[in-house]
C-alpha cells in the first residue's frame, strides 16, 4: 500500500495526470452469464487519466498491452484516446468463468469486480438399460435417467405416455473440476402386463439448454399368462354337457395348458378347451385351468351352476338322553337352487324346525321316536333322513284294563312294557300270589322281548271261578322307576259270538235274496224281449171271454199317453200280444189268418167290419166311430147252469213256482155274478174293438171241474198269458168298469 502511494505521488510529480482533472471510471464491468462458446465484452472506460490500464482475472493481471500476449482469446478493445479499455473474450470456455477487474494503475483506480459465469448445457441424458427395458410384471423397478456435465446441474423431468410423473427422486453431484455437476433422477415403477410397450421419457434442462434434451425407453414387460376361464352354458341340470374355454395372454408366449377338477388333474384334457358331462360335484369342486410360459404360470378356476336335488352332507346321529335333558340333532344338505329344511317327527306333519339343527328342551318319554330331516329343492326334488331319539326313563305299560276268558278255558293276560333301558324285571301280583318267571301251579309267566318292547303274559292253563274275582297287577321297573297296571279278568260272554254268527247268516241270506231278485229281473226282461220277437196264436178252444161290469171306480185318464191296442181281426198284427207255449198255442202257417171266435160260440165279439191295425206300437186312431154290436141280455144262469163251475180258475196254472221266472202279476180279482155286459148295450172302451186288454183274475181258487180238463195248462203254469198289447207303462193293467175277460 505504501508502495502505491509513493508510486502515485511520483507520477503526479512527473505530470502523468492532467492538470486540473481527477481520473475516474465512467463505465465499469458487471456480472455476466454466457453460454459456453459465446463471446463476451466486459466494459471499462476511464476518464481524466493518461496511463496504463490493465485487467485482472481472479486477481491475476492479464497485462497492459492491448493484444494481451499469452491470452489468445483475450484482447483489450476500444478507443484508447477516449479512455476505453474493454476486455473481449472470444468463444468463452469454462476456464473463462472467473471474476474480472479493470485497473488504472497509475491513478490507483480499480473498477468493481464482475463475475463472468460460463453456462454449460448438460450432456445427452441417458436412461439405464434403455432404449428397451425388460421388466417383470408386478416387480418394482427404478427407471434411472442421468444428465452429466452441466453447469448449473440439469433439471430432470419424467413423462409416461405424455403424462408428467412427479414421484421421481432427484440428486446431483459436482464434477472434479468443481464447476460442472451431474444430475440423476430415479422413477420407481411397478409394471403390469398392461405396461408392455409403454414409453417413458426423460427430459433434462438448465439455463444453458432451456429447450432441454430428452431420451426415452420402451418397456418390455414379461409376465406370466393372463387367463380368462369361461363355461357354456353356465346354469345347467345334472347330466348336461358343458364346455370350458381357457383364453390366455402372455409375454413371452404360452408354453402349455393343464386342467384339473377339485385339485385333481384331468389327464385327458389338453389345449385351451375341455368338455364334460356335469354332475353335482361340479357345483362344489371347481374346474381349474393352469397356463404357463417361461416367466411363470397362472391358475384360474370356476364352478358350474349345476341344479341338483338334495344331497346329504352330514347325517344326524342317533341320540340317547335321560328324561328331562335336552336333545339336539344336526343334518346338513346340499342342493341347488338353495334348499329348504324341515324337521318333523315321524307320523306328524308339524314342522319343528327349519334350520340345520333341531333342539328339544327337557325331553319326555313321549318325545322318543324317529325324527325326519327333510330337504326340499324347489322344482328339483325332495330327500329326507331319519334319526332316532331314545329317551331313558321309567317303564311305560300298555295293557287293556279288562281282558276276557271263558271259564274252564285257557286264559292269557297280556302286559306290554316299553322303556329305555329295558325293564329289569316284570312281576305279576294277584291275590297273595307273586310270579315273575316260570310256572306256579296253573299259572305261567311268559316274557318275550321284541323291537317294540317287552311283552309279559300271565297264562292260566284252566280258569276257575275265583280267577275272575281278583285283580292282576303287572309291575315293571328299571333304574329310573317303576310302573304298574291293574288288569281285571272277566268271563267271556258268548252273546257276541252269536251276534256275529247271526249277523253273518243274515248278511248271507240278504245277499242271496238280492241275487235272486237280480236273476228274476233279468229273466223277466229276457222273456219280454223274446215275446216281442216271436208271435203266438191261440186256438179258440183255449180262450174264454167274459165281459164284466166292474165296481171299481178307477177311470181312465184321458191325458195319459199309454197306447191300448185292441185285438185285431188279423191276429198277426203287431198290436196283438203273444205268448210262447208249445202245448196250448198253435202255430199258424199263414200270417194273416183270422182268429176264430174266442168265446167258443158263446158270443160274437168280432166287429162286423175289420179295422186296419198299424204295424207298430203306436196308438190306434179309429177312422170313424162305430157302435159295437151287443147280443141280447143273457143271464149268468143261461151260460152256466146251476151246479156247474162258473168260470175256469187258473190258480193251478199260474201258481208261482219256487225258483221260476214268472213274469205275470199276482193281484186278486173277484168275478161278479151278474150279466156279463151289465145291461149296457155298448162297451165303454174308446175304440171300436171288442176288448182292449186282458186282466188276470185276482182270485186263484182252484175249480175242481177244470183241474184235470186241460193237461196243457199245467205245463204252462210258469208262463205269463196276457193280451197286453203295449208297453208296461200302459194303464190297461188296472181294473176298468167294463172289461172283457179272456181265460185260457
Amino acid at each position: 500500500m505504501l508502495f502505491f502511494i509513493v508510486f502515485g505521488v511520483a507520477l503526479l510529480q512527473c505530470g502523468f495526470l492532467r492538470e486540473g482533472f481527477a481520473a475516474s471510471f465512467s463505465q465499469q464491468p458487471v456480472d455476466r452469464d454466457i453460454i459456453s462458446g459465446q463471446s463476451v465484452t466486459l466494459p471499462c472506460v476511464v476518464v481524466g487519466y493518461k496511463g496504463i490500464v490493465q485487467w485482472t482475472k481472479d486477481g491475476l493481471a492479464l497485462g497492459g498491452e492491448r493484444d494481451l500476449p499469452g491470452w489468445s482469446r483475450y484482447s483489450i478493445t476500444g478507443d484508447g484516446s477516449s479512455g476505453e479499455y474493454n476486455l473481449r473474450i472470444e468463444s468463452a470456455e469454462l476456464e473463462d468463468d472467473a471474476v474480472y477487474e479493470c485497473q488504472a494503475t497509475q491513478a490507483a483506480l480499480r473498477s468493481q469486480k464482475a463475475k463472468l459465469t460460463v453456462l454449460i448445457p448438460p450432456g445427452e441424458p441417458v436412461i439405464e438399460n434403455g432404449p428397451v427395458v425388460k421388466l417383470k410384471a408386478d416387480t418394482p423397478y427404478n427407471l434411472t435417467c442421468k444428465a452429466p456435465g452441466a453447469k448449473p446441474a440439469a433439471e430432470i423431468t419424467w413423462y409416461r405416455d405424455g403424462e408428467r410423473q412427479d414421484t421421481a427422486i432427484y440428486s446431483k453431484e459436482v464434477m472434479p473440476d468443481g464447476k460442472r455437476e451431474n444430475a440423476v433422477s430415479m422413477l420407481l415403477i411397478t409394471p403390469t402386463s398392461k405396461d408392455s410397450e409403454r414409453q417413458f421419457i426423460c427430459n433434462v434442462t438448465n439455463r444453458a439448454a432451456p429447450a432441454g434434451k430428452q431420451t426415452k425407453v420402451t418397456l418390455n414387460v414379461l409376465h406370466p399368462p393372463t387367463v380368462t376361464l369361461s363355461v357354456q352354458p353356465q346354469t345347467v341340470l345334472e347330466g348336461v354337457r358343458v364346455k370350458f374355454l381357457c383364453t390366455a395372454r402372455a409375454n413371452p408366449e404360452v408354453t402349455g395348458f393343464r386342467w384339473a377338477k377339485g385339485g385333481v388333474p384331468i389327464p385327458e384334457a389338453n389345449g385351451d378347451s375341455y368338455e364334460a358331462v356335469v354332475d353335482h360335484t361340479f357345483f362344489t369342486e371347481p374346474v381349474s385351468c393352469e397356463v404357463s410360459n417361461i416367466v411363470g404360470s397362472t391358475n384360474i378356476s370356476t364352478l358350474v351352476d349345476v341344479h341338483f336335488g338334495p344331497r346329504l352332507i352330514s347325517e344326524p346321529k342317533p341320540l340317547t338322553v335321560d328324561v328331562g335333558n335336552d336333545a339336539g340333532f344336526t343334518c346338513n344338505w346340499a342342493g341347488n337352487p338353495p334348499l329348504t329344511l324341515a324337521w318333523t317327527k315321524k307320523g306328524s306333519s308339524v314342522v319343528l324346525s327349519n334350520g340345520n339343527t333341531l333342539q328339544l328342551k327337557s325331553v319326555t318319554q313321549e318325545d322318543a321316536g324317529i325324527y325326519i330331516c327333510k330337504a326340499i329343492v324347489p322344482r328339483i326334488g325332495v330327500a329326507e333322513k331319519e334319526v332316532t331319539l331314545t329317551v331313558n326313563g321309567p317303564p311305560i305299560i300298555t295293557a287293556s284294563p279288562t281282558q276276557y276268558a271263558g271259564e274252564g278255558d285257557k286264559a292269557r293276560i297280556a302286559c306290554h312294557v316299553r322303556s329305555t333301558p329295558a325293564p329289569e324285571k316284570i312281576v305279576w301280583i294277584w291275590g297273595e300270589n307273586t310270579l315273575d318267571a316260570g310256572s306256579s301251579g296253573r299259572f305261567t309267566v311268559n316274557t318275550v322281548s321284541t323291537d317294540g318292547g317287552v311283552t309279559s303274559d300271565l297264562i292260566i292253563s284252566e280258569t276257575r271261578e275265583k280267577d275272575f274275582q281278583v285283580q292282576y297287577n303287572c309291575t315293571a321297573w328299571n333304574r329310573f322307576g317303576l310302573y304298574s297296571a291293574i288288569i281285571t279278568l272277566k268271563k267271556e260272554d258268548s252273546l257276541p259270538l252269536m251276534i256275529i254268527i247271526s249277523t253273518a247268516v243274515g248278511a248271507g241270506v240278504a245277499i242271496i235274496i238280492f241275487l235272486l231278485i237280480i236273476i228274476l229281473l233279468c229273466c223277466r226282461n229276457s222273456k219280454k224281449a223274446d215275446l216281442a220277437k216271436k208271435g203266438t196264436r191261440l186256438s179258440k178252444s183255449d180262450i174264454r171271454v167274459q165281459i164284466v161290469d166292474s165296481d171299481h171306480s178307477l177311470a181312465h185318464n184321458s191325458e195319459e199317453e199309454d197306447v191300448k191296442e185292441p185285438m185285431a181281426a188279423n191276429s198277426d198284427s203287431p198290436g196283438t200280444s203273444r205268448t210262447e207255449h208249445s202245448n196250448i198255442l198253435e202255430e199258424e202257417e199263414e200270417e194273416n189268418q183270422e182268429l176264430k171266435d174266442p168265446t167258443n160260440g158263446y158270443y160274437n165279439v168280432r166287429a162286423h167290419e175289420e179295422r186296419h191295425v198299424r204295424s207298430g206300437f203306436s196308438e190306434y186312431v179309429p177312422t170313424n166311430s162305430r157302435q159295437i154290436y151287443t147280443p141280447p141280455h143273457v143271464s149268468h144262469n143261461t151260460i152256466y147252469p146251476p151246479g156247474q163251475s162258473k168260470l175256469y180258475e187258473y190258480s193251478h196254472r199260474y201258481a208261482l213256482p219256487a225258483a221260476g221266472c214268472a213274469t205275470y202279476d199276482t193281484h186278486e180279482r173277484i168275478y161278479p155274478q151278474e150279466t156279463i155286459y151289465g145291461g149296457s148295450s155298448y162297451l165303454s172302451a174308446p175304440y171300436t174293438r171288442a176288448f182292449s186288454n186282458y186282466v188276470k183274475p185276482s182270485n186263484y181258487d182252484k175249480t175242481e171241474s177244470y183241474e184235470h180238463s186241460d193237461q196243457a195248462s199245467k205245463v204252462s203254469s210258469s208262463s205269463r198269458f196276457s193280451y197286453t198289447s203295449l208297453s208296461q207303462n200302459s194303464d190297461y193293467g188296472r181294473p176298468t168298469q167294463q172289461r172283457m175277460q179272456t181265460h185260457v
